[in-house]
Order: C-alpha cells, then sequence, then structure tokens
C-alpha cells in the first residue's frame, strides 16, 4: 500500500504526494549515487527516466527526498530533466 506524504513548495503551498514503491527505491538510488560521489545533477539525471512519466510533484519529492535539495531546487532540477530528455 503506498502511503501519502506532503512537501512544502517555495511558495508557502503544501502538495500531497503519493508515495509509491518506485518513488522510495529511486530515493534509495539518488541517496546511494550521492553517498559514493556522485553530483546531484548525476543523481538526478540517473533517477528522472525511473520516474518521468510520475506527476511533477512526485518528482519533486523523489529529488528533495533523494538529492537533498530544496523544492527549488527541485523544481529547477526537474524542469531542466525534462527540456534534456525532450532534445534527445
Amino acid at each position: 500500500m503506498n502511503k501519502v506524504d506532503t512537501i512544502t513548495l517555495h511558495v508557502g503551498h503544501i502538495v500531497e504526494v503519493e508515495v509509491t514503491q518506485t518513488i522510495e527505491r529511486v530515493i534509495q538510488i539518488a541517496r546511494q549515487a550521492r553517498a559514493t560521489g556522485r553530483t546531484k545533477v548525476a543523481a538526478v539525471r540517473q533517477i528522472y527516466p525511473m520516474i518521468a512519466n510520475y506527476p511533477r510533484e512526485a518528482i519533486w519529492y523523489a529529488i528533495i527526498h533523494g538529492v537533498n535539495l530544496s523544492s527549488r531546487g527541485a523544481v529547477t532540477y526537474y524542469y531542466n530533466m525534462r527540456r534534456e530528455s525532450r532534445c534527445k
């Protein structure tokens, strides 16, 4: 069963996010990547393809908790990854 958690965006808006097993898995993958010395952007590049079809709030959640970014940083990385994946 999936759990529901919240994230607070930089504008003070609180968003509920359904945290699936996939989201939990990519958070762990991102944390492992960071622990082994990979950059934040490299960690996001690694997990983004696994969750690209999820709602943006779920992707932000994974980036915030997996890569340890602020909500502003997560939003920025999300839009950069989205743009990068469309250019391929």
